[in-house]
């Protein structure tokens, strides 16, 4: 197969879906399958410029703040997609974002025939800031730079985050198969009203060229816990580590927690945990230290509630053969046996899971037992095996 892989993204800054991009591309071409990249990219002097990977496009302006490029669906992009199309005879074009350049591959994959598959990384937006009275001045501008009109289905309670959400949907009404990455996201879409063939298909994990291994019987007597986000609000790092300072406060010196990640919320956490020998707060760190720090650990932490979809943090924790604790009972894709779920998702339900990891070693073991039995679901062969499935069967351009 010859896919285009399509987004929006700066694809070197660190996030769930530009991940999860890199790791399919992997995954295909590790299958011996033909991966055209395009997405945004920074600097440069001109405006489209190809590449070992595939094209590289300068974005009219980026968002500050957000880091969200914007390349508006226009004549000059969808030109430069039909000419790399065309030339590089792709099969399917899949989609990975919701903005102006992913609906621009749509345009141009219809016009030449080709299924367009869109892979929703996110329904669950969540802005901060921004309200009801900015939300029509977002969809305008939405609209012009997608080249559509965005439905206006009631998604959210908050303005700003239904706009968003509606663009998430005028997407995937558009695509002839939706892949949602999780069960709990599939449903929601449908909900939603999208009537296009949805398939689950969970992020892959094809980086590591070491072997993982099960978690080691002294690693779980005084366990340390690996917290790696996004230090913002919708990922909860503050809630996290209160219940971090509350647990050492009734078991002291029975467990160890290690922070990775950068965002607004940092230097908050740094304050919270200031002179806690035992909670570690590293900021941001090069991927292949992550692993190693996961490696390390007893079990990996995910704490956000109602945002996520299937979070890469899980994939790659179970790929190495590590628990979850998690706290969002709707998250189900490799915790059936590998995820630890906090009785609640306050600090108090956190801090209890907490102890009670840490002062028995047997339950943070069958974890790792059973992210071994688990971790298939994340294997590159696995995606792969769906992803030419859904080519195969995609239905047929008119």
């Amino acid at each position: 197969m010859r896919i285009a892989i399509v987004s929006d993204y700066f694809l070197d800054y660190v996030g769930g879906a530009q991940t999860s991009m890199q790791q399919q591309r992997l995954a295909l071409l590790e299958a011996g399958h033909e991966v055209v990249m395009v997405s945004a990219v920074r600097g440069g002097s001109g405006r489209y410029h190809r590449t070992a990977e595939g094209l590289t496009i300068k974005p009219a302006f980026t968002l500050p703040g957000l880091r969200l490029p914007v390349i508006p669906n226009n004549d000059a992009t969808r030109r430069r997609l039909r000419a790399l199309f065309i030339h590089e005879r792709i099969d399917a074009v899949h989609v990975q974002t919701e903005f102006g350049l992913a609906h621009a591959a749509a345009d141009v994959a219809a016009e030449l025939k080709i299924p367009a598959l869109h892979t929703v990384h996110t329904f669950y937006w969540a802005s901060e800031g921004a309200n009801a009275a900015v939300a029509p001045v977002i969809r305008y501008l939405l609209g012009r730079l997608t080249g559509t009109r965005l439905p206006r289905a009631a998604l959210s309670d908050r303005a700003s985050d239904n706009v968003l959400r509606n663009l998430t949907l005028s997407m995937a009404q558009r695509a002839d198969v939706v892949i949602s990455p999780s069960a709990h996201q599939a449903r929601d879409l449908t909900a939603a009203g999208v009537t296009s063939d949805i398939r689950i298909v969970p992020n892959p994990i094809a980086t590591s060229a070491l072997p993982s291994e099960a978690l080691a019987p002294e690693a779980a007597v005084r366990p340390s816990f690996l917290w790696v986000a996004r230090c913002e609000a919708v990922k909860r790092p503050l809630v996290f580590a209160e219940a971090a300072v509350e647990a050492l406060r009734r078991a002291p010196g029975t467990f160890s927690v290690d922070f990775v990640g950068e965002g607004v919320e940092l230097p908050a956490l740094r304050k919270l945990t200031a002179g806690i020998s035992d909670i570690r707060v590293h900021g941001n760190l090069p991927h292949d230290q992550v692993l190693r720090l996961m490696d390390d650990s007893a079990a990996v932490v995910l704490t956000s509630v109602g945002f996520d979809n299937q979070p890469m943090t899980i994939a790659e924790a179970v790929s190495r053969q590590r628990g979850v604790l998690y706290c969002d009972p709707k998250l189900q894709e490799g915790l059936g046996e590998a995820g630890f779920l906090a009785e609640s998702p306050d600090a108090a339900g956190l801090a209890d899971a907490l102890v009670a990891l840490s002062t028995a070693p047997e339950p943070l073991l069958a974890l790792s037992e059973g992210a071994g039995r688990e971790r298939t679901l994340f294997a590159p062969e696995t995606f792969v095996a769906h992803l030419e499935s859904i080519v195969q069967t995609a239905p047929e351009r008119s």
